[in-house]
């Protein structure tokens, strides 16, 4: 199955911004059961840098430092579908290990009332 996809976003200011910065993930990628066979992005004048992120997906930053009450972003594209079951042979995309999940951080560090929980089912 094959869709062309044409996607519209328009953001509007009540008064003139002088600049701006916008997050954009509105680019799809290939995968086992979906090929991207064309894509475009039509941004408005400024700068905008293409990077992935962690999990492969794309992601553009446009930042305009011109004053505007508007901004248009339009995304088009085909996009070819397998049917249920079948693999249409996109090249596989690099997952993020599965050993990201597992570092603690600030907000992910167990404390008491968890670490006794879990200690119920762990057997070193």
């Amino acid at each position: 199955m094959k869709l062309v996809i044409d996607h519209l976003t328009r953001y509007g200011y009540d008064e003139e911004v002088k600049f701006s910065t916008q997050y954009l993930r509105l680019t799809p990628r290939s995968s086992g059961r979906q090929k991207i066979t064309a894509w475009t992005l039509t941004l408005p004048d400024g700068s905008a840098v293409a990077t992935t992120d962690a999990w492969g997906n794309v992601l553009h930053v446009l930042t305009l430092d011109n004053p505007h009450k508007e901004i248009t972003i339009r995304a088009s594209g085909i996009v070819d579908i397998a049917e249920e079951g079948d693999d249409i042979g996109a090249e596989p995309q690099e997952l993020l290990s599965p050993l990201v999940f597992l570092r603690c951080t600030p907000l992910t560090r167990a404390d008491g009332p968890i670490r006794e929980f879990a200690q119920r089912w762990y057997q070193p």
